[in-house]
């Protein structure tokens, strides 16, 4: 469990503020806001890439935690180091100091989650960029980790590699792993168990998927444009259809 309690931090354009909010073992949260509202100022508070102001952030009551965190960004080069994705990856091993004999173990299992276990011996230049969002994304898989944090990790991939970042965050779900999202694509609510939405640093709402589908006011009163697949689900008041042929199926029962 993450517990962020008293949070402050002030920038120029907005400011957390007394900010409080428990994060569940094992379940899978988005961060969605209009842009410069605090997304990603969030989520590097709890990856501990930023020091707030004042406040604490406690890993199952703990201030300091054994737990292991995997961050990904939005641009995949800023994180790959090596010409080759199995060196890559190996590097990040080494770095954790994990032993070398379960380097090539751990290297195929990670690879395989995000469907390259063809890969490892792949140049990384050579790679799309949602194939280098996946060797980043293995990077941080291959270390075990107990929370997955992506900051809008969908943002450079096509349609077809967002539905394998999809099925990576339902995977890191099964195995008891933490994700934590943030994103500008307020469709990805869907993917979440709960979200949390900012407005200039506030929590403005946090909520489960399904009640969040049912009403989308929220995001109507921030200024949000809602997609026709959330307006969709909103009108037929099933948030458990999330899939654009299971949508299909109950509107043609309606339309009967």
């Amino acid at each position: 469990m993450i517990e962020l309690v008293d949070i402050n931090l002030k920038y120029p354009k907005f400011e957390i503020k007394n900010l409080n909010l428990t994060i569940k073992s094992g379940e899978i949260v988005a961060i969605t806001g209009n842009n410069a509202n605090g997304k990603t100022t969030l989520i590097k508070i709890i990856a501990g890439l930023l020091k707030p102001r004042k406040g604490t952030v406690l890993f199952d009551g703990q201030k300091k935690s054994d737990q292991k965190i995997g961050v990904v960004l939005q641009n995949p080069d800023n994180q790959i180091i090596f010409n080759k994705v199995y060196d890559d990856i190996a590097f990040t091993l080494k770095n954790y100091k994990v032993p070398k004999e379960e380097f090539d173990s751990r290297i195929n299992e990670a690879l395989k989650l995000v469907e390259m276990e063809d890969f490892a011996q792949s140049e990384t230049f050579s790679l799309s960029t949602g194939q280098k969002q996946r060797v980043v994304i293995a990077n941080m898989l291959a270390i075990h980790p107990s929370i997955m944090i992506f900051d809008e990790a969908s943002v450079y991939l096509d349609t077809s590699t967002k539905q394998v970042l999809y099925r990576i965050f339902k995977r890191l779900k099964e195995q008891g792993v933490t994700v934590i999202f943030t994103t500008n694509l307020i469709e990805e609510i869907v993917y979440a168990d709960r979200t949390i939405i900012l407005d200039s640093g506030e929590v403005v709402a946090f909520k489960q998927r399904e009640a969040l589908l049912k009403d989308l006011s929220v995001f109507r009163e921030l200024g949000f444009y809602i997609p026709l697949k959330l307006a969709l689900i909103e009108q037929l008041q099933n948030p458990e259809e999330i899939d654009d042929e299971a949508i299909l199926q109950v509107l043609k029962e309606k339309l009967k």
